[in-house]
């Protein structure tokens, strides 16, 4: 092991605590200040997760349940003392129905419509966005099996996919953003002759083939002396250290097939053309339009046009190296393409009033609520359409370097295409057995029965016991005077129908599947 990820694995484990109960906390006094460490996380009998834990700063009237609380959070936790995971999809009480550590390392983005249907997209490479990093590696779509159905980056860059952006576009192609570098004379910036420029790149793909089909890159459009990220803060302008002065963090491609961009060290959010034209520019040095009070942003992310004349964008403030605004915000504008004028709809603010200077997202939910990810500050929030906050939810301390590039909030109903876990305690015998059962991805899972048989038949199950589930992991419990040698366990919905088995497995061990009269009773999943 190399000694910079012995130390890595060490502080984690230093820093980190487990928590008490899986269950979200509500108004926990402990877990702000620390007390329970600085990346609080679950933990479980037998199953090898450890996904974080939430506490509701700001919580809903029926904290922990959160029943008013629609939807379930995807999000990735990330940071030097956050646990490892990739991603995580948590209940809005706090428990867990989905990690993505199989796909390690990688970054859970949430969900996006690929022909019609719903799939997790996920990000694998090296890097991080933390603290303006970028990576390079690619992108997969899950459907609702968590069965891989494409695996695509960008082309003819240099590079892979990077971390900040992915939209999957009606026409069932990809949108991302790249990193490449580039040999660049940056002495009339305060910068080397033989310098080095991250010329970044809004990249479009045929997902199906790979070809690509539309790259802009900044530096053929935007002069550096345009942006407010200079040499020495935003990269030396080296080989091993290139200057970053656009710093590409989000691209949506519009229906009239312009894209929408945003650059946040330029404060710009930019409307390109197929041909690769600027229409226009917003905010920044040569902003063309006029901001109203309350509608200027800087250093921002996650900026989307939502028909004609409205924009979402999250309003970070502040950088690493400056601040202009008291707080960070989530930010819904009105604009008129015609006369240029941006006026302030509505502002979300943190639970906390206080500034997160990298990352953060905006969602605007179906029914006019909006769903804010406070980036660097581990928190996340809802918001009504006024933008008042409902409630607050954090999943590690302020004061610390855990954080979450975007969170989302979706509907989603799974069922994994690999059958249920389940593991027998150590201590467990043919008499007095105890079982762990548990899922990963399954979302309709609402009780569990725990299964019996014996050497002689070992495929005719009896059925032992049933018991609801209110965890990501549940205990299953025989006491009795017959002997079992052999457990399984089997998934229900609530309607009582059986989802799916699990394999048997012995008391020493063994294991061998499911007895082949042993089907699911529940329809497939559409």
């Amino acid at each position: 092991m190399h000694s910079s990820l012995l130390t890595s694995v060490v502080v984690a484990l230093v820093l980190t605590k487990k928590a008490v109960a899986s269950v979200a906390y509500c108004s926990n006094q402990y877990f702000e200040t620390g007390a329970l460490g600085q990346s609080p996380y679950q933990t479980y009998h037998a199953a090898p997760y450890l996904p974080v834990q939430l506490n509701y700063a700001l919580p809903p009237n029926d904290c922990p349940a959160n029943s008013q609380v629609e939807g379930y959070f995807f999000f990735a936790p990330e940071g030097p003392v956050a646990m490892p995971g990739g991603g995580l999809i948590l209940n809005p009480n706090g428990t867990m129905i989905y990690s993505a550590s199989a796909f390690e390392p990688s970054f859970l983005r949430g969900l996006q419509s690929y022909y019609g249907s719903d799939h997790i997209t996920i990000w694998i490479g090296d890097g991080s966005p933390v603290t303006g990093g970028h990576g390079s590696g690619y992108n997969i779509l899950l459907d609702n099996t968590y069965t891989i159905v494409a695996n695509f980056t960008v082309a003819n860059l240099g590079v892979g996919a990077d971390i900040h952006e992915l939209q999957i576009t009606s026409n069932n192609t990809a949108v991302m953003t790249a990193y490449p570098t580039q040999a660049l004379n940056l002495t009339a910036y305060n910068g080397p002759l033989d310098g080095y420029i991250l010329n970044c790149a809004a990249q479009e793909v045929d997902i199906a083939t790979g070809r690509p089909l539309f790259t802009w890159q900044p530096l053929n459009h935007v002069d550096p002396s345009e942006c407010y990220a200079a040499i020495g803060e935003a990269g030396s302008g080296t080989v091993d250290d290139p200057w970053d002065y656009f710093h590409i963090n989000s691209i949506q491609k519009l229906d009239d097939g312009n894209y929408f961009i945003s650059s946040r060290h330029c404060h710009t959010l930019y409307l390109v053309n197929p041909a690769g034209d600027i229409l226009w520019k917003m905010g920044g040095m040569k902003s063309d339009f006029t901001f109203g009070p309350g509608a200027n942003f800087s250093w921002q992310h996650h900026a989307r046009m939502h028909g004609s004349n409205t924009i979402s964008v999250f309003n970070n403030g502040a950088s690493e190296y400056n601040q202009e605004f008291p707080y960070s915000q989530g930010l819904l504008l009105n604009f008129d393409e015609s006369h240029k004028t941006i006026t302030l709809n509505s502002a979300r603010n943190p639970f906390n009033r206080t500034v997160t200077t990298s990352q953060g997202s905006v969602q605007l939910l179906d029914n006019g609520d909006s769903f804010v990810g406070w980036g660097a500050m581990p928190y996340f929030s809802q918001h009504d359409a006024s933008g008042n906050i409902l409630w607050s939810a954090q999943f590690a301390p302020s004061d610390n370097e855990v954080s979450s590039y975007r969170v989302f909030s979706h509907d989603w109903v799974a069922r994994p295409i690999a059958p249920p876990s389940m593991s027998i305690s150590s201590s467990s015998s043919s008499t007095n057995a105890t079982v762990y059962a548990w899922w990963n991805g399954a979302t309709e899972v609402t009780a569990w029965q725990l299964l019996g048989s014996t050497a002689l038949m070992p495929l005719a199950a009896e059925i032992l016991n049933v018991i609801g589930k209110v965890d990501f992991e549940t205990t299953l419990t025989y006491t009795g005077g017959r002997q079992y040698v052999f457990f399984q366990v089997a998934a229900m919905n609530a309607k009582g129908e059986i989802l799916e088995y699990s394999a048997f497995t012995s008391l020493n061990g063994t294991t061998f599947s499911k007895a082949d009269n042993q089907t699911a009773t529940a329809l497939p999943l559409n």
